[in-house]
């Protein structure tokens, strides 16, 4: 059941950051609030995805993060937030160290962390790219 729940998070991720790299329809302003809300939505689309995954992880066993040295303790919900909390340092800069990747994490925190870097260039690219019916011949 892990798995199917960890593979629709997966393909809801890449949809996500595929709509980045595929070119919008016709507009009038090379930046507008609908383009802020895209990044924004696309961002936390990321995050939240990959803080399940690191969730899924841990509850599959997987000891993925420690804290200050020590595996995670608490509930389930403190468990839920510190992955998010995680996923959205790893993603917005490379993390404050008091929650480390330990194993098969370093891994999944790398690509998180790579994705990060990657999406607002593509975004500032999706910006300024126009259809092709629109460029000048």
């Amino acid at each position: 059941m892990l798995y199917v729940i960890g593979s629709m998070i997966f393909l809801c991720m890449m949809m996500s950051v595929w709509a980045l790299f595929t070119p919008g329809g016709k507009r009038d302003h090379v930046f507008s609030l609908h383009h802020f809300f895209f990044l924004g939505m696309c961002y936390l689309t990321i995050m939240i995805g990959f803080g399940a995954i690191y969730l899924l992880l841990d509850l599959e066993g997987v000891q993925i993060l420690v804290e200050d040295g020590a595996p995670i303790t608490g509930t389930f919900i403190e468990h839920f937030f510190t992955s998010i909390y995680f996923s959205g340092v790893t993603l917005f800069s490379l993390g404050y160290g008091d929650v480390t990747p330990v194993g098969v994490g370093r891994g999944v925190a790398l690509i998180e962390s790579w994705l990060g870097y990657t999406v607002p260039a593509a975004f500032v690219v999706k910006s300024f790219m126009r259809p092709k019916d629109d460029r000048i011949s």
